[in-house]
């Protein structure tokens, strides 16, 4: 079968318009759990709330115990890389011996009921308190100086560079506290994290996460991000790395969904996510909508974060459907065409992966050492991102489509792993052992 994507980057270079541009404005939101400096008046404007030490405390007892950071546990939080850091370390604890503690401490956002009940199996317990629980959730969203308990055998799991920075303080503390010098932090390192700001003490402040004493564990989220960071020559005292598998539940529904396919774009869109290029989406779409051939044909629909719908021209309107559950995600994704799913960044990101194993063909971006063009035969990896070019290309799909409705069922994986039932994590023995 002839790969996707050479006659598409063969007409790119044969095709040629001159449609205007009107830039959309930059969009401002950010999502909560992720800003990063207080919007408040005076001198607290110049604070970075996140990185406000958590001082420790010597515990009365000595008992060994894993610690998870995490911002949040509320399922509007619960992104890939949060669901991604609590499997890893529910497979951590089934590992180690049955009288290891275990704690979440979360950062960020205050959990909702709903998060509570989901985690109803821990011990919601006050920062202040020094208790014996086998499963402890505390929360530091209230405390102005946050303090925990520590033991000589707490462990920490950094989830995002914010908790690793605070991580590193407290074992720091750790360190004086207890007068042993063994101490290591697990850092799960699911993209590189300095790049979601602009050269700013944001930047400075992630970087520095990835070159202190403390000697770091890194797992990496896909030897495609640990290859980016071993180039670029950060260096850690263990280095490990799993690949992205496809979510057990989006599985079942995929396998249950596996009809013919109508004239249907899914853009994965979060307006408050620059890494994910949604004014440059919308861009590409009004000049598709322009040179695509009876555009009314197609429905365009957009999930991942809630929006207004977008006015693309030619009558065509981007519809929202905001963060759907999996299940309104695969009956979506069994029923579609065509994806459109970027990520600037060197993590391969899972919606082009799900898209294209679902059956749409897919236009993503190439970044740095990644192709994703690679991992699927229905992926199509542009190295270069124009509106110009998001849009020939899009042309260049739909009319794949139109010729061959079931191109997309039939293209192959390059990712054996990605579906199967084998291990994803299974560097962990050695993990523990380093630890």
């Amino acid at each position: 079968m002839v790969r996707i994507i050479d006659p598409i980057i063969a007409a790119l270079k044969k095709r040629r318009t001159s449609v205007p541009i009107a830039f959309l404005s930059r969009n401002q939101t950010a999502r909560k759990i992720y800003g990063m400096y207080s919007r408040t008046r005076g001198q607290k404007a110049f604070s970075i709330p996140d990185i406000t030490p958590i001082s420790v405390r010597k515990s009365q007892y000595d008992f060994e115990r894993i610690n998870l950071l995490l911002p949040s546990i509320n399922r509007e939080h619960f992104f890939g890389g949060a669901y991604t850091a609590l499997r890893l370390f529910d497979e951590i604890i089934q590992k180690v011996h049955a009288d290891c503690k275990i704690r979440l401490i979360i950062t960020n956002a205050l959990p909702d009921k709903e998060a509570l009940k989901r985690f109803r199996d821990y011990s919601l317990s006050s920062a202040d308190e020094d208790n014996l629980s086998k499963r402890q959730l505390i929360l530091l969203k209230d405390y102005g100086k946050p303090s925990v308990f520590v033991t000589k055998n707490d462990k920490f799991i950094a989830s995002a560079w914010w908790t690793a920075y605070r991580s590193q303080k407290m074992i720091q503390q750790q360190i004086k506290l207890f007068g042993q010098n063994h101490y290591r932090m697990v850092y799960i390192i699911q993209d590189f994290e300095p790049s979601f700001y602009n050269w700013s003490s944001g930047f400075a402040l992630a970087e520095a996460t990835y070159q202190s004493g403390i000697p770091t564990i890194a797992v990496f989220n896909s030897s495609l991000l640990k290859d980016y960071f071993n180039e670029r020559n950060y260096v850690f005292f263990k280095e490990y790395f799993f690949e992205p598998k496809l979510n057990e539940h989006l599985k079942r529904c995929m396998d249950r969904n596996r009809a013919s396919r109508k004239k249907k774009i899914v853009i994965y869109g979060r307006p408050s996510v620059d890494r994910n290029c949604f004014p440059l989406i919308i861009e590409a779409l009004r000049e598709w909508v322009l040179l695509q051939p009876l555009p009314g044909d197609w429905q365009l629909t957009s999930v991942g974060e809630k929006h207004p719908a977008v006015d693309l021209g030619n009558g065509m309107i981007l519809k929202s459907l905001g963060k759907l559950s999996l299940e309104k995600y695969a009956e979506l994704l069994s029923e579609s065409a065509i994806g459109i799913s970027f990520m600037v960044s060197p993590h391969p990101s899972y919606p082009p992966l799900e898209m294209a194993h679902s059956g749409l063909l897919t236009l993503t971006n190439a970044y740095a050492n990644k192709n994703l063009s690679a991992f699927h035969e229905n992926i199509v990896s542009l190295p270069v991102l124009t509106p110009n070019a998001i849009a020939e290309t899009l042309i260049i799909l739909t009319e794949q489509f139109v010729a061959n409705p079931m191109v997309g069922l039939r293209g192959k994986s390059y990712m054996p792993y990605y579906t199967d039932s084998s291990c994803q994590f299974p560097f962990l023995d050695d993990l523990i052992a380093a630890w």
